[in-house]
């Protein structure tokens, strides 16, 4: 991802996940990357032979590109605030774990992986009741969704909700693939000699 300023790839998008219990709602989660768009979504877009967003993604130049087969570098989510998390982050991944991996290859070191983590958990029985801490989890979502919508949406959503709607459709209809994923899983189908399953 280029650094907020900058033309060029200088950090990682940082993916961040962070997931709380609910009550009688499933846990709440938040998993993003402090990019405008994550990585897959440029491959999808390739897959699907759709342009990107205008503020997704770089050219190998530094120029905005929505050309997903164009597209080199990502652009950080909210300019300077996500530029600055994925700094931060790198702090406290990589480099908290005495691997770093930005720098050495903008040195020009081979890179030989790309991906560190940090999990973290913290116990909630330790601050209040995690049966308290729940209803008022649901409470506060609750206490969101109530909220006027404004123009052009007709629901506030919370963390994840997308995706369990995401997931119980997927579960109930299957997963619709776009004609470029099907093309390359068909040509490494083909490549290994692996019988396909009908339709696909």
């Amino acid at each position: 991802m280029a650094p907020f300023g900058a033309r060029a790839a200088g950090l990682h998008n940082s993916p961040i996940a962070i997931s709380v219990p609910a009550g009688k709602r499933p846990p709440v989660t938040l998993d993003m990357a402090t990019s405008v768009a994550a990585g897959g979504k440029l491959t999808l877009a390739a897959d699907k032979g759709i342009p990107l967003g205008d503020d997704w993604a770089l050219d190998e130049s530094g120029n905005p590109t929505t050309d997903p087969e164009a597209a080199k570098v990502l652009v950080a989510a909210g300019g300077p605030k996500g530029s600055g998390l994925a700094f931060m982050f790198q702090c406290l991944t990589s480099l908290m774990a005495a691997n770093p991996l930005v720098a050495p290859v903008l040195q020009g070191a081979k890179r030989l992986h790309s991906q560190n983590s940090v999990v973290a958990a913290v116990d909630v029985s330790l601050f209040t009741d995690v049966s308290e801490y729940g209803r008022n989890v649901d409470t506060l979502i609750d206490c969101l969704k109530d909220l006027p919508t404004s123009e052009g949406h007709s629901e506030v959503l919370y963390p994840g909700e997308p995706e369990l709607r995401t997931d119980k459709d997927r579960r109930e209809n299957g997963i619709p693939l776009p004609p470029g994923t099907v093309q390359k899983i068909r040509d490494t189908a083909s490549r290994l000699k692996i019988e396909l399953p009908q339709g696909l």
